[in-house]
């Protein structure tokens, strides 16, 4: 394929890569691997359709209301507005996928406060978000230039958390990935209307899903820290043998580790698979200590408005957040009454010393698998990726540092997030400096 890709069709190395993650998804489109990287690959807009506050990222979010549903930022103004109706949006919903009991999981029901009418079980929501999605990024790749005909029609791979390729779970889900896309072709650019689409429009689309799937194109899955080592070792000036990754997102935190073979050709990358490790020490987790911390402060007690106060901080929860962590403190008005909660107070409570000290363990566990093979192999150093929102809060560098200390003793390491060294990142597209973690 020649550099100016707006001429011809698609090429059959190309794939459409979603991270579908538990607060934000995102995409990119790779033309051709063989391309330089500054034409092959394409950020999708995600966001720029949805009317996201970033245009690459679109929250993952559902909510049904008043016999209708709704994805995305429209879900998210209309859960604000359920808060004094004991009404929930659907969040983190790509978490049930780690379940023991996977298919148990997906046929539960959603609970009233998220959908009054007892339509939707949990699958139906996952099946209609992926359906959302692939409207999103038909529509953004629409408006993306001179791309190849049929790029939207390219091959998909999908991040993946702790399953493994060819195993059951990956398998089902390329099941709901194909129900996924009937659902799409059904509904259409329905999915993207900020009146949402009625229930009786999605139970149909979803029954008939169910009984006549359609090709939704999935390649595979892709284990998350191996698509972040990858693309650090792609990236990086400097690689080192041995790679360690700790990706914190919303729902799950994942912790891998890799070996680098650079004398290969191609060079390889092969996973220590003892290093391996998820849990729900995540982001999640940390929003509800935050938000416990502020009732505490409060003196609330289960009152209805104290109740209505604790799920409008659910929901803004992860935005306090991050003005906690930039900023050192976080204010929260309601009537007439101000709380402020700083870092400190949060770095003092005793559920975030719990939280600390149980991720600690795990990232020792697995940095010092990891290490023993570098001292075996006199490999001078490790890098340290870190990725995944996670990757923002100040506190998890010195925590990975700090056990390093012991657990990879007589072996430095070099801790960085996943905003890569080389002079080309600078040239692709200001938004991945901020969405590249």
């Amino acid at each position: 394929m020649a550099d100016d890709t707006s001429g011809g069709g698609i090429s059959p190395q190309a794939r459409i890569c979603i991270d579908f993650g538990t607060a934000l998804s995102k995409a990119c489109i790779c033309l051709d691997p063989t391309l330089p990287l500054e034409v092959g690959v394409r950020p999708i807009p995600l966001g720029l359709v949805s009317e996201s506050d970033h245009p690459l990222l679109t929250p993952s979010v559902l909510f049904v209301d008043n016999g209708r549903l709704f994805f995305g930022p429209v879900a998210f103004a209309y859960a604000h507005r359920g808060v004094a109706m004991n009404r929930d949006p659907l969040l983190s919903f790509k978490s049930v996928l780690a379940a023991k009991d996977v298919n148990a999981a997906l046929a539960e029901k959603l609970p009233p406060s998220m959908d009054p009418s007892g339509t939707f079980r949990q699958r139906d929501a996952l099946v209609l978000y992926l359906a959302y999605l692939d409207q999103l990024i038909r529509e953004a790749l629409r408006r993306v230039p001179s791309l190849p005909q049929g790029a939207a029609d390219a091959k998909r791979r999908y991040t993946s958390p702790a399953w493994q390729r060819g195993g059951s779970v990956d398998k089902l889900f390329a099941v709901i990935f194909n129900e996924g896309a009937a659902v799409s072709r059904k509904l259409g650019r329905l999915l993207l209307s900020h009146e949402g689409v009625s229930i009786a429009q999605c139970k149909d689309a979803l029954e008939k899903a169910a009984l006549a799937p359609e090709d939704g194109n999935l390649d595979t899955g892709v284990f998350e820290p191996h698509a972040a080592a990858a693309a650090a070792l792609a990236y990086t000036n400097s690689p080192t043998r041995f790679v360690f990754v700790f990706d914190m997102g919303a729902g799950t935190t994942d912790i891998a580790a890799f070996d680098f073979n650079e004398d290969a050709f191609p060079p390889t990358l092969e996973e220590i698979t003892e290093a391996r490790q998820s849990c729900n020490l995540a982001g999640d987790e940390i929003d509800r200590i935050m938000v416990d911390l502020i009732m505490a402060k409060r003196g609330a007690r289960q009152h209805e408005e104290d109740l209505r106060l604790k799920r409008t901080l659910k929901l803004h929860a992860r935005a306090m957040k991050k003005v906690l962590f930039t900023e050192g403190k976080c204010t929260v008005k309601d009537g007439w009454k101000t709380t402020t909660i700083r870092v400190q107070d949060l770095s003092e409570d005793e559920q975030f010393r719990g939280f600390i000290a149980k991720l600690g363990e795990r990232i020792g566990m697995s940095l010092a698998v990891v290490a023993a093979r570098a001292r075996g192999t006199a490999t001078p150093m490790i890098d340290v990726v870190l990725a995944g929102g996670g990757s923002h809060l100040g506190f998890i560098p010195e925590l990975v540092r700090s056990v390093g200390t012991t657990a990879a003793q007589g072996v430095p390491l070099r801790i960085g997030p996943l905003s890569p060294a080389n002079v080309l990142y600078a040239n692709v597209d200001e938004y991945f400096v901020s969405v590249s973690p």
